[in-house]
């Protein structure tokens, strides 16, 4: 694969991964995502107006949505994190 195609790929990646965050924890004020890949996984950081809704009762959310990230998109060991927005009011999303 080129590097063309492979910048492409994770460009495309990225953006599959942002729609299905934003359909997922839209109750929460999703405020957008930062992804960076590792050599022990894929880093990601979520901001959103509600960081408890993320996580939900006991994890049982973000475990769901990490299980989802690993399966329907192939990332290798998603690690999650969430930040709060701050001002959502200011928030573009």
């Amino acid at each position: 694969m080129s590097v063309e195609k492979k910048f492409v790929a994770e460009g495309i990646s990225k953006a599959l991964v942002n729609e299905y965050l934003a359909e997922e924890l839209e109750r929460a004020g999703y405020g957008g995502m930062v992804m960076n890949r590792t050599p022990m996984g894929t880093q990601i950081t979520v901001y959103a107006e509600k960081p408890g809704m993320v996580i939900g009762k006991g994890g049982k959310l973000i475990r769901k949505i990490t299980r989802d990230l690993d399966r329907r998109f192939h990332l290798d060991n998603p690690q999650i994190d969430v930040q709060d927005v701050g001002r959502g009011d200011l928030n573009g999303r």
